[in-house]
């Protein structure tokens, strides 16, 4: 397209996900050099106090601030933009879950005609030289999660696609529902039983315990839970704890639910031996 595209370098740290963020971030140049007929395509990064904001602008098309919102949903396409490029549409969507898994702040500024700038918002984070973390950390095998099958509920669907995503990316098989008697069935029609569940406690008139209580009854006792919830009274930790299910509080943090996935591995290969 004879576009230039142009990175400054940074050598700023932030804290995040490695894979999840590169997909965001390769998504929102992509949606860049499609969307931009001619001029260029600049990708850099802004300190913020403790964030860092990774800026993407082009010269494209721009968006209309009436459409700032519904570019974001699936298989939504500017008429302008379906005349440039084809595509579903699916870009900025993806750039939307991935960003609330993450709790990365995802914004737009944007002159139609002129072009765009998207920003992500990213928590910043010390860092050693790589050198430096060879002397520090030992070096160990990465923890495979290949094999294990994880029952996620949710009763939003963009977080089970960004669950499905992320857990995905480490190597886990994904069953997704969004009310109990679907996570029945899905198991069901699946014919294989999950090796744990990850149960958002707010499921519209059900709650994630009770949800997990009769998944258990009915698929295993031994199923290994985590409970996802923003509640973070000493009443609800009991109760979890009394069923023992672990619990993980929003914002998740990727490294948080790695950790505990970590756990059930080590957990399965014990019941293997």
């Amino acid at each position: 397209k004879q576009l230039q595209l142009i990175f400054i370098p940074c050598s700023l740290a932030v804290r995040s996900d490695r894979r999840l963020l590169r997909r965001l971030l390769q998504n929102l140049v992509s949606n860049a050099v499609k969307y931009t007929p001619r001029g260029r395509v600049l990708v850099g990064c802004r300190r913020a106090n403790d964030c860092v904001h990774i800026h993407v602008y082009d010269t494209g098309l721009g968006i209309p601030a009436s459409k700032t919102t519904a570019i974001f949903q699936e298989f939504h396409r500017l008429d302008q933009g379906a005349k440039v490029a084809r595509g579903l549409g699916l870009g900025l969507s993806i750039v939307e879950r991935i960003a609330r898994i993450l709790n990365h702040e995802v914004t737009l500024a944007s002159i139609p005609g002129k072009g765009s700038r998207f920003s992500v918002r990213v928590p910043r984070s010390g860092a050693v030289s790589l050198d430096a973390a060879r002397h520090l950390v030992p070096i160990t095998h990465p923890v495979r999660f290949s094999g294990m099958t994880v029952l996620c509920v949710d009763n939003e669907l963009s977080i089970l696609d960004g669950m499905e995503m992320l857990l995905g990316g480490w190597g886990c098989r994904v069953l997704k529902a969004t009310t109990l008697d679907e996570a029945i069935n899905t198991v069901v029609q699946a014919k294989i039983s999950p090796d744990g569940l990850l149960v958002d406690y707010h499921l519209g008139a059900a709650n994630g315990i009770n949800a997990i209580r009769e998944l258990r009854r009915r698929f295993g006792a031994d199923l290994t839970a985590i409970l996802i919830t923003a509640d973070r009274s000493p009443h609800l930790r009991e109760e979890a704890r009394a069923d023992d299910v672990q619990v993980l509080h929003k914002p998740l943090k990727p490294a948080a639910l790695r950790a505990l996935l970590s756990q059930w591995s080590v957990q399965r290969a014990s019941a293997a031996e």
